[in-house]
């Protein structure tokens, strides 16, 4: 049995404590919880105290279910929802491979890269003109760099198989500076060809 009260503060709080347990409450004072735990022990209490009267009162217990709880964490927030999405990565790679993309994608990997696989000095010497089915179009500015890079060929090619994967790029056709040329305007009729016009 509870001890009287000593003054009227005391009388307020015993008859608040009396009601809020009639209610199916309980006052969480001297509690070590958070608010939002105490709220939500308060909810179930409640919960509970309305299911336990609504027994009595017909179509009184489909009213209670119009509100659904969700678990929270240790400090009363909502969990964060988990997503089970791929990556955009994952999703990226299956369309380029449902699209058959790969080789068009190494393609221009090499054509974007074509100093890091050659080197600057190369590279600065050499153009890649196209890509077209396996074969690498060059052109060089001059027919020097042509040659030497003729015979750089296969470490080339086995550069673009290492860093780009096999059967990309397996032939490559290199061509020297575009010689001159003494057509004016669009339209062209075929001459009697060169002439010994110099001397």
């Amino acid at each position: 049995m509870p001890s009287q009260p000593r003054d009227l503060v005391d009388a307020t709080f015993a008859a608040v404590r009396e009601a809020a347990a009639q209610r199916g409450f309980a006052p969480p004072l001297g509690t070590s919880q958070t608010g939002a735990q105490s709220y939500l022990r308060r909810r179930r209490q409640a919960r509970a105290h309305q299911e336990r009267n609504a027994q009595n009162t017909p179509g009184a217990l489909g009213a209670l279910n119009w509100q659904k709880y969700r678990q929270s964490g240790p400090d009363g927030r909502r969990p964060r929802r988990q997503l089970n999405l791929p990556s955009a990565g994952a999703v990226l790679n299956k369309e380029i491979t449902s699209r058959g993309w790969e080789k068009n994608l190494a393609s221009g990997w090499v054509t974007g890269h074509w100093a890091q696989l050659v080197g600057e000095k190369i590279a600065q010497h050499t153009k890649v003109e196209m890509v077209k089915d396996t074969a690498l179009f060059i052109s060089c500015d001059s027919t020097a760099w042509a040659t030497n890079l003729r015979y750089m060929q296969r470490e080339i090619l086995r550069s673009i198989r290492e860093k780009a994967g096999p059967d990309v790029i397996t032939e490559l056709k290199i061509f020297g500076p575009q010689a001159p040329n003494w057509r004016k305007g669009k339209l062209h009729v075929k001459g009697r060809g060169p002439r010994d016009t110099y001397g």
